[in-house]
This record gives structure tokens, C-alpha cells and sequence, in this order.
């Protein structure tokens, strides 16, 4: 049987490894070499009507979900040429790299394609999202435990961890956005991108001014408010230091606003699932001979 997580690690290592000898973009060849190698011994198990067609792709399920996989491997930092990423220092790369060759499948698969979680949802309350009848995601559901202190000197807009004595309790179920596109971000709502190394708390532009007001004690971006002060800023903090018990390090949070260039580039630049149909269109008409 095929387990999509444990392919996708797999081959991430397995591409981090031949980086270290190989040119970047070699690589992001050879994985895509790999999908087809993969699509290509499917086929011949599926039945005889099924095994090809001249217009789209037989993909079981299990196997469906790698090619979004390979992409989000392929779209990592680590395998961008500096021309894609002029900004990026090769020294944070190739510690980035080693990082993720030495995570567990859980952790590397948040750091190949994060985690989206709701918050806030104005068309559905003025509150925190009702999580409705999806569970919290799997790295929303992991038993808090005592989170890493943050750096000393951390700036930039992240905010200060929690006081000792805000410990927090099993936080609450949050909506989690499986393979989200960006059709499925609102202008009402407040969205936190979880990264493994970073997390992000998107602010839309037409979230709820009052929970705004909760989180940060005015309606327009602030750091958070402190653990103590209400109990929506309390469940907050519970859920970042939830989220932040079982990582390597001590993840930041940042807090970015809808409308600036920066804040939306980063998230929806990580939202693979945007990129999911132009990605197999382009493997198609680059590999048609094979497939």
C-alpha cells in the first residue's frame, strides 16, 4: 500500500540528498521524472479501458494526492535556484535542509505543505469559527507540552511567548482547510498558516472588528494581547503553544494584515493546491510521449 506522507518524506530526503551533489534544478527534474515513473507502473494495474486515455490521467486515489506532493517538495525553498530567491542566504538554506532531513514524516510533512487553520469566520459568527463537524488537524490535536523559549532578541513583528503561569490546557477544536486554494480564503475571516517553523495569523480586511478588538485589543494589527486578559486571546495562546510543543525549535508567530503585498504573498504562495491542475497540464505536455 501506498502512504502518501511517508512517499512524500521519502522522496524529499531522497532529493535533499541528491542536491548535495547535483544542481537544483537537476533535481526538480528528476522529481518530476518520478511522478511519471510512478503514473506510468500504475496504469498497468488498472483496468484494460482504463489504462490510458488521450485527454487526462487514471490516478488511484492514494496516488492522486502525490503529484500535489511533489510539487509542494519541488516549490521548497531549498530547491530554488537563487535567481527564483535572490533574497535567500545559502547558509539558512542548507541548514533549512539539514533540518528536514532530520524530522519525523509528521513535522516534514508541515514543513512541505503547511497547515491552514480558521479562526475566524465573520459569515459564520463574530467569534472564533465553529469547528463544525471537521476535526482540528493533526497538529492541532497533539497534547500541549511545555513550548521552547522563544529567542531573546526576537523582533520583527512576533509576538512574546505566553507568561509561565498562562500554561495551557488541550486546545480546542480549530478548522482545519484541507488542500486550501485560494478560492477558499475570505476577506472576513482570520486564517492562521502553520509552517512548522513559523506561524503566520492572516487578518482580512473585513474580519470582525470586535474579535479583532480580543485578540489584540484594537481593531487594526497588533501584537497579541497577553494570556490573562480575555478568554479569546487565552485560547489563542493555547492553541499556539499546542501547536508549538512537539516542533524542534520555538516558532515565532507573525501577524500579517490582507492588502499588503508581503502578507499576501505569504500565504498564498503556499497554498499548492492553486498550482495543482497548471502543474499536471505542464507535466503532461512535457512527458505526452510517455504518458
Amino acid at each position: 500500500a501506498v502512504v502518501p506522507p511517508v512517499a512524500l518524506v521519502l522522496r524529499a530526503k531522497l532529493a535533499l540528498a541528491a542536491a548535495e551533489k547535483k544542481a537544483v534544478a537537476e533535481v526538480r527534474d528528476e522529481i518530476k521524472a518520478g511522478i511519471v515513473n510512478g503514473l506510468v507502473a500504475q496504469r498497468e494495474l488498472c483496468p484494460p479501458p482504463l489504462r490510458k486515455t488521450a485527454d487526462e490521467l487514471i490516478l488511484f486515489r492514494t496516488l492522486a494526492l502525490l503529484p500535489l506532493f511533489l510539487l509542494a517538495l519541488s516549490s521548497h525553498p531549498v530547491l530554488q535556484t537563487p535567481r527564483a530567491d535572490p533574497t535567500a542566504a545559502p547558509d539558512a538554506l542548507a541548514a533549512q535542509a539539514h533540518d528536514l532531513r532530520l524530522l519525523p514524516t509528521e513535522l516534514a510533512c508541515l514543513a512541505l505543505l503547511p497547515g491552514l487553520l480558521t479562526v475566524h469566520d465573520r459569515a459564520l459568527s463574530d467569534g472564533w469559527a465553529p469547528a463544525e463537524d471537521t476535526s482540528a488537524g493533526p497538529a492541532a490535536s497533539r497534547p500541549p507540552a511545555a513550548a521552547p523559549d522563544p529567542p531573546p532578541d526576537a523582533a520583527g513583528g512576533a509576538e512574546a511567548a505566553p507568561k509561565p503561569s498562562a500554561t495551557p490546557s488541550a486546545a480546542e477544536e480549530v478548522r482545519e482547510v484541507l488542500l486550501p486554494r485560494a478560492s477558499d480564503v475570505s476577506a472576513g475571516s482570520v486564517l492562521l498558516l502553520d509552517t512548522l517553523h513559523e506561524l503566520t495569523l492572516w487578518v482580512g480586511a473585513h474580519a470582525s472588528p470586535a474579535f479583532l478588538e480580543q485578540l489584540f485589543g484594537t481593531s487594526r494589527r497588533a501584537p497579541l494581547l497577553e494570556a490573562g486578559s480575555n478568554t479569546d486571546v487565552d485560547r489563542m495562546h493555547a492553541l499556539l503553544a499546542t501547536l508549538r510543543a512537539q516542533r524542534p525549535s520555538y516558532a515565532p508567530l507573525r501577524v500579517m494584515c490582507q492588502g499588503s503585498a508581503a502578507s499576501d504573498a505569504r500565504l498564498f504562495s503556499r497554498l499548492y493546491a492553486n498550482a495543482y491542475e497548471p502543474f499536471l497540464f505542464q507535466l503532461i505536455a512535457e512527458q505526452r510521449p510517455r504518458l
